[in-house]
């Protein structure tokens, strides 16, 4: 195993640990609270993590997930948690693209609602720089809680 891998990958644990310590924000609370420009979050519903993600830009993409104004591009998570659940109420649809779905009016109904269950979500974060750092930190976090909304599919 390479030496900065094995360098990286130790510091896992505590690094979990000590996201795991902070106090939960909100979304209200990001224009408030000092948040690093980089690194991993975490959305806790209740005590329950639920999805782990990473930004270089971490105040406005916590706000993209749950904005208003969030189009399936920015809200990526919120589109498929709508996508997941409407395909597999209509079975029986061929694959729609995306820009489908967004022009069905129940489906934009269902993406509001789970924009606005990600916005009462709970927020616990970590500044890490390194960009294979914060690769690496997202998976294993998303592995270690057990997160429901983490697939790590490719496209």
């Amino acid at each position: 195993m390479k030496e900065r891998f094995k360098d990286l990958a130790s510091k896992m644990p505590m690094r979990l640990k000590s996201l795991l310590k902070q106090s939960p924000i909100t979304i209200d609370d990001i224009g408030i609270t000092d948040i690093p420009q980089k690194g991993v979050y975490v959305l806790f519903e209740g005590d329950k993590p639920i999805y782990v993600g990473r930004s270089n830009r971490m105040k406005k993409r916590l706000k993209e997930h749950s904005q208003k104004s969030s189009d399936h591009y920015s809200a990526t998570l919120a589109f498929r948690i709508t996508k997941q659940a409407y395909l597999n109420l209509h079975k029986d649809l061929k694959r729609p693209t995306n820009k489908q779905l967004m022009n069905v009016d129940i489906f934009r109904e269902k993406f509001d609602t789970a924009k606005s269950r990600i916005a009462k979500t709970k927020i616990r974060f970590i500044e890490i720089e390194g960009q294979a750092e914060q690769a690496i930190f997202e998976i294993y976090a998303a592995l270690e809680l057990n997160t429901e909304l983490n697939d790590f599919k490719t496209h």
